[in-house]
């Protein structure tokens, strides 16, 4: 009897003692807030969110709440984008292209797409000189084409080429950005590129290049959010906050429309008639309804052709890239 109660005694001490222990706030085991805040920033084609939120400072203000800064990267380049935010350089890459996205998250770079930024597949266009050399997709066979590789250019060379039986094999393919290839093109050094907007507007204006076949039911023509998966599953509210000023700067824009365009054209040198006309092409909305089974024709057929290694499981870097959950609900 004496044992049973010493027993009970003895329990009894412990489970006061575990009382006593005081608890692990929920504080403790978050992770602390960066101290900076890092974002690339990309004004074309004409990025009217990004230059009002540049603007207005909008980030910049969310983000001083908490002794944050936050830093805007002139970083237009999807290739530089994506090497920064594998150097933990950038956290976020704003207008970035979907191909190269894929193809990254295809090769190990750890990103994540947390909203749409914008559509724009008219405003891409396949186009060549206009002294009579091509006039259809089928007369570029032997010729030399040049564009940035890895984006969504080089998907729509392909579909266009495949939709005349012929691949990139029956071609001469040069791997250029878009401003070197209008000048390329322009001068005669190739026979044909593929440009977005404004460039493709500038480039038709001389009189010296034509439109040849536009993007529209070849390739989406979308541009995403990225960014680093380690920042979003530290920092999953600072990525929703992100993306509530994002969508405040849309919501500022379309009420504010006359004051962004002229944002617009003065940041990007452009004539404001000239962004005026090109603005309706471009839809900014966020959501990204589509974008999972847009991503993942693209990823099938860029495993076709040979862009993705065969024994890359495409639905799982699809379902693993794509992440609503960061969304603004309202």
């Amino acid at each position: 009897m004496f044992r049973s109660k010493m027993f009970f005694v003895l329990a009894l001490f412990t489970i006061l003692l575990a009382g006593c222990t005081p608890l692990k706030t929920s504080n403790q085991s978050l992770p602390e807030k960066p101290k900076t805040i890092n974002a690339s920033y990309v004004s074309r084609p004409i990025n009217v969110p990004s230059i009002v939120a540049q603007e207005k400072k909008l980030f910049e203000s969310e983000f001083q709440k908490d002794g944050i800064e936050f830093k805007w990267h002139d970083i237009s380049v999807p290739s530089n984008q994506l090497e920064a935010l594998a150097a933990k350089s950038l956290d976020f890459a704003n207008s970035l292209n979907y191909v190269s996205a894929i193809l990254a998250k295809a090769n190990g770079n750890d990103l994540k797409i947390v909203a749409s930024y914008s559509r724009f597949p008219k405003g891409i266009n396949l186009v060549v000189k206009t002294d009579g050399s091509v006039n259809t997709v089928a007369d570029l066979k032997g010729k030399k084409i040049a564009l940035q590789k890895g984006t969504m250019l080089h998907e729509m060379l392909i579909r266009a080429l495949a939709d005349v039986q012929l691949t990139t094999q029956d071609l001469e393919l040069i791997n250029m950005d878009s401003t070197a290839a209008t000048a390329a093109l322009a001068a005669g050094h190739v026979d044909a590129t593929i440009l977005p907007e404004p460039l493709l507007s500038k480039a038709v204006a001389t009189g010296k290049i034509k439109k040849l076949n536009s993007a529209e039911g070849l390739i989406p023509g979308l541009a995403v959010i990225a960014v680093r998966s380690e920042f979003a599953q530290t920092q999953p509210e600072l990525v929703k906050r992100y993306l509530n000023v994002h969508k405040a700067s849309i919501d500022w824009s379309e009420a504010n429309i006359e004051e962004a365009l002229t944002m617009t054209a003065q940041k990007n040198q452009m004539d404001i008639k000239a962004v005026k006309a090109l603005y309706p092409i471009f839809n900014f909305e966020m959501n990204l309804d589509e974008v999972k089974s847009d991503l993942l024709k693209s990823a099938s057929f860029l495993q076709k052709e040979g862009m993705i290694r065969s024994d890359v499981d495409i639905n799982k870097v699809i379902n693993d890239l794509v992440d609503p959950s960061y969304l603004p609900t309202t």
